[in-house]
C-alpha cells in the first residue's frame, strides 16, 4: 500500500503541470444582427417574418367599433374624453404575450361589430408610460374589460369569461 501511495504523486504531477485548456465562453448578449450579417456584400439583407395582427382590419361591409390605442398620451386623451363627454365605451386591457387575451380577441371583435355604437378601445398594457395610469385604474390582471356608461365605469369583467363579457356588453347596450 505504501508503494501505491508513492506512485500517486508521480502520476498526478504530469496532470498538474499540463496546461489546462480554458473553456471558451460565449458573448454575454450577442447581437442578433451579427448572426444575420451576410458574409458577402452582394447577398440580400434577410427580412424578418411578419406576424398577423390580433385584430384584423374590418372590411367595408363590417362596421367594427374597435380602436387600437397606440400611446400613453392617446390613452389619456380617449379616457378623459369618455369621462368628460359622458360617452359609452369599453376599454379592453390586453397584452401580446397573453394567451387568454388572444383567445378573447375574436369574441371582442365580433361584439364590436354587433354593437357598432359602443366603441371598444384596445389598450396594450405594455405601452411605455402607461404603468402608473393602469395602477390607478387597478388593472391587476389581463384581460380586463371596463365598461363605461355616461362617463362612469359601470362594470368590469376580469379574465376570459365570454358569458360575463356578453352580459356586460348587452347591459351597456340596453342602457343607451
Amino acid at each position: 500500500m505504501a508503494r501505491r501511495l508513492c506512485r500517486l504523486p508521480r502520476l498526478l504531477l504530469p496532470l498538474a503541470a499540463a496546461p489546462k485548456p480554458q473553456p471558451r465562453l460565449p458573448a454575454l448578449n450577442p447581437s442578433p444582427a451579427a448572426r444575420l450579417r451576410p458574409s458577402s456584400s452582394s447577398s440580400p439583407t434577410p427580412t424578418l417574418p411578419t406576424f398577423p395582427r390580433l385584430f384584423s382590419s374590418s372590411s367595408a361591409g363590417d362596421s367594427s367599433s374597435m380602436v387600437v390605442v397606440d400611446s400613453a398620451d392617446s390613452f389619456e386623451d380617449i379616457h378623459s374624453k369618455v369621462q368628460v363627454e359622458k360617452l359609452p365605451a369599453v376599454f379592453y386591457y390586453t397584452a401580446v404575450w397573453c394567451g387568454p387575451c388572444r383567445a378573447m380577441a375574436p369574441v371582442i371583435e365580433k361584439m364590436s361589430r354587433q354593437y357598432p355604437k359602443i366603441p371598444v378601445y384596445k389598450v396594450d398594457i405594455d405601452i411605455e408610460g402607461l404603468g402608473n395610469r393602469l395602477s390607478n385604474l387597478k388593472i391587476c390582471s389581463i384581460p380586463t374589460f371596463h365598461f363605461y356608461h355616461k362617463g362612469e365605469k359601470s362594470s368590469e369583467v376580469v379574465g376570459a369569461d365570454v358569458k360575463k363579457l356578453e352580459a356586460a356588453m348587452e347591459s351597456l347596450h340596453k342602457q343607451q
